[in-house]
């Protein structure tokens, strides 16, 4: 059971992920990607028996397997896609750029 999945992005930075337990005892875990590190943002889709699912993956320079972000969580697509435009424009996009993405289900 996961109690928090988070995605913090920092303009000309990187991303950082967060994933925290319900329990106590567990400690959360947090990794930081460098956004020089960072190749691609996508969203993937991948079939459990006859249902669809969304996920949102970081594609990191020398590393074989893809980040899933809110891999747990699984939030819908268009959630997904509202944070992966906003995700793309802070890592990437102009200045002015809108810096905070809430996206809630």
């Amino acid at each position: 059971m996961i109690a928090e999945e988070q995605l913090l992005l920092l303009r000309s930075l990187g991303l950082q992920t967060s994933t925290s337990s319900p329990y106590h005892l567990l400690a959360p875990t947090t990794r930081f990607i460098p956004t020089s590190q960072i190749r691609d943002i996508l969203i993937h889709e991948a079939f459990r028996g006859f249902e669809v699912r969304y996920y949102l993956v970081v594609i990191v320079e020398g590393e074989q397997e893809a980040i899933v972000v809110f891999g747990k969580v699984l939030p819908r697509r268009d959630v997904l896609e509202e944070v992966w435009r906003g995700a793309r424009s802070v890592l990437w996009g102009k200045e002015g750029t809108k810096n905070v993405i809430t996206a809630a289900e």
